[in-house]
């Protein structure tokens, strides 16, 4: 697909900068709007990184999110492995 001269054509191969892998092409929004257009802003999220955010957002104190995590029931990304 990467190289298929349509997928040029519709931009559907955009470049992101990934937290780990650097510059990375993607597949951009396959879907065009002329009013109002989408686009691809970030890159995808290294696994476990909104993990703790998410629990804490749903209820969950950090005492019982770092449990959790300890016991392997969640991953979550450590401090240092989450873009800033």
């Amino acid at each position: 697909m990467h190289e298929h001269p349509q997928s040029g054509a519709r931009d559907l191969i955009v470049e992101t900068r990934h937290a780990i892998a650097g510059d990375v092409k993607t597949i951009g929004h396959p879907v065009k709007f002329s009013k109002t257009p989408a686009k691809v802003a970030k890159a995808a999220p290294v696994l476990g990184q909104h993990s703790r955010e998410v629990l804490e957002q749903l209820g969950y104190d950090e005492e019982t999110v770092a449990r959790l995590v300890e016991s392997g029931a969640v991953i979550a990304a450590e401090p240092a492995d989450r873009p800033g």
